[in-house]
């Protein structure tokens, strides 16, 4: 039994046992339930190989969409095992999903960074990349560096399911739906790549009353439409590359983004400083 399969009959032993809930919505989404069990159910039914799998996406290699501080104390987020800025690690994944190979001004830059940071990771006494060449900017190790975008391109190309970190506020919109909008740790304005879901606002189904009409009621009573600061993971499925061609006129070059890799939000769940919820949202398939 392959790991699809085998994901296929964890899922349905979860929703025997009571554990998860669809409805279908008008637009063609999918809500799914968690109850409070369904966390442990799943760490208890899904062998550890597998749970790896689904959550790097591209099984053990660590190729997975986790942010990590960068070990320099820079305040930057790293992605891909640590590896590289979110800039780059969209590129990588966008030419995977595309075919399309990374264009030589962006496949520079990464380059450049990627080898600057080992530089000063190994200066600073902080693991780093032995086999990489030193690095020298007058004759910078390009060899190197298409061997390794080549093997990690070749492995995003079949992964389908990224597992994410990130931090958000839930929103209760005018028709009383709360929703979440997954962000992803480091990203910037004004990229050429950019990752997104789909739709942007992930519906939140809390099984905790209480908590539901607490929210609902601060954002009454401060006159606002969110809720409080969340920590959320999810597990992204891959959704498309899209080339969304020139930017129009009227739109400013930092709200633009021409190339976008999408996804559908698998399964979520969040938590703030006093309470925890779980919810999915998948979109039909296409």
């Amino acid at each position: 039994m392959n790991k699809f399969k085998l994901l296929l009959a964890v899922l349905a032993a979860v929703a025997m046992a009571g554990c998860v809930t669809t409805e279908r919505m008008p637009d063609g989404t999918t809500k799914v339930r968690f109850s409070d069990e369904t966390a442990s159910s799943l760490r208890s039914l899904v062998p550890g190989s597998v749970a790896t799998g689904m959550a790097g996406g591209a099984g053990s290699s660590g190729l997975d969409l986790m942010p990590t501080r960068s070990p320099l104390n820079s305040g930057q987020f790293l992605y891909f095992a640590g590896q590289y800025d979110y800039e780059c690690a969209a590129a990588l994944l966008y030419s995977a999903k595309s075919s399309q190979p990374m264009d030589t001004q962006t496949s520079n830059t990464c380059r450049d960074r990627y080898f600057s940071r080992q530089q000063a990771l190994k200066m600073a006494g902080k693991p780093y990349n032995r086999a990489a060449p030193a690095y020298d900017a007058a004759n910078p190790p390009q060899a190197y560096w298409v061997q390794m975008t080549g093997q990690t391109i070749s492995q995003l190309a079949g992964a389908e399911q990224f597992a994410t970190r990130f931090t958000g506020l839930p929103r209760v919109d005018s028709n009383g739906q709360i929703t979440m909008v997954v962000g992803f740790l480091g990203a910037g304005r004004g990229q050429d790549v950019a990752l997104a879901t789909t739709p942007l606002r992930t519906p939140v189904v809390i099984n905790d009353a209480g908590f539901e009409a607490q929210m609902r009621s601060k954002a009454a009573r401060l006159n606002t439409k969110v809720g409080d600061m969340s920590t959320c993971d999810a597990v992204l499925a891959y959704n498309g590359a899209v080339d969304k061609g020139r930017k129009p006129a009227n739109v400013s070059a930092r709200d633009y983004s021409r190339y976008e890799v999408r996804f559908t939000v698998a399964s979520m769940g969040c938590k703030n400083s006093l309470y925890e919820f779980k919810s999915a949202s998948q979109q039909a398939a296409r």
